[in-house]
């Protein structure tokens, strides 16, 4: 019997992937995490609570307990306030497969920038302080690429017969287990959205239409090699970099951000690693929000600048 080439090439392609892992993109996969650089290109659903929030001072649960506690990382910039942002994106493929994340950004920092000939200017733009992803891939590649400070959590979604959707995130470190080997009992974050408005245009483009600069520029990471999967990989050098959304399909509608008793332990107002309670998640922020879905959406993560 005569077995073609192609057949055995096909066995052949079909027994690596499965030793390596597979297309499981998953924490349980046995995939080693693999750097891929920039620039990436993902499609996903986008949902986007905007807010306009005074330059006081931030809460400690603006960052990740990891990165809190590096008094050269929350000192690197100085907050200032303007627009923030709170979004949460289920992608539905990356070049690490797909993903659920949930970031925050509290608004614009102050920070020092060098550029190529080593003149030291003040810059001012939006920064990620904290996020969430669902796999051990993308947290390590984003912190890599981007110096953006992914930790693990997992993602628990609820699509309702009236249209809204529920999320709710319980981050791995939240539970004052410093591997951060496992999700929180209670959710750091929950949110329902009920759309209003759907069938919109929407892009990042009219954000540079209108003046206003969304390049996030992101200081070292300080790192921890002794997590499970190994994903929280450090850095040393600043990065910046300007993403992009777009869909044809984005809807208006409500965000009800009612955080119920989330995560905080008894009566203290806080939880297990010293984050703040607040009723509607943020200091000032108000239960409902109005805000935007996109669906089907393309997003971008160009190369970074670098210095330092």
């Amino acid at each position: 019997m005569r077995i073609s080439s192609a057949l055995v090439g096909s066995v052949v392609a079909t027994a690596a992937k499965a030793l390596n892992g597979g297309d499981d993109w998953t924490n349980n996969s046995t995939k080693p995490i693999e750097l891929v650089p920039a620039p990436w290109a993902l499609h996903g659903t986008v949902y986007s609570i905007a807010s306009v929030l005074p330059p006081s001072e931030l809460p400690a649960k603006a960052y990740g307990p990891l990165e809190r506690a590096d008094p050269s990382y929350t000192s690197a910039t100085e907050y200032v306030g303007l627009l923030g942002m709170i979004q949460i994106i289920r992608y539905t493929d990356s070049p690490v497969g797909p993903y659920d994340e949930l970031l925050m950004v509290p608004g614009y920092f102050k920070y020092p920038h060098v550029d190529e000939e080593g003149r030291e200017t003040e810059r001012v733009n939006p920064s990620i302080t904290r996020i969430y992803v669902s796999q051990k891939y993308t947290a390590k590649n984003g912190r890599l690429n981007w110096n953006i400070p992914k930790h693990l959590a997992k993602f628990d979604w609820t699509e309702d017969a009236d249209g809204s959707t529920t999320v709710k995130v319980y981050p791995f470190d939240t539970t004052g287990d410093r591997n951060e080997s496992g999700p929180a009992a209670q959710p750091f974050f929950q949110t329902t959205f009920s759309p209003l408005l759907g069938g919109l245009p929407f892009s990042t483009d009219l954000y540079r239409w209108i003046g206003i600069n969304a390049t996030l520029a992101q200081p070292p990471l300080p790192g921890n090699p002794d997590t499970p999967h190994g994903e929280l990989a450090g850095s040393d050098q600043w990065r910046a970099v300007v993403p992009g959304q777009a869909s044809d399909r984005s809807s208006l509608g409500f965000f009800d951000l009612d955080q119920g008793k989330g995560d905080a332990v008894g009566k203290t107002g806080k939880n297990a690693v010293g984050d703040e309670h607040f009723p509607n998640f943020w200091p000032g922020m108000p239960r409902i929000n109005l805000g935007l879905r996109m669906d089907n959406a393309k997003i971008s993560f160009g190369e970074p600048e670098i210095w330092g």
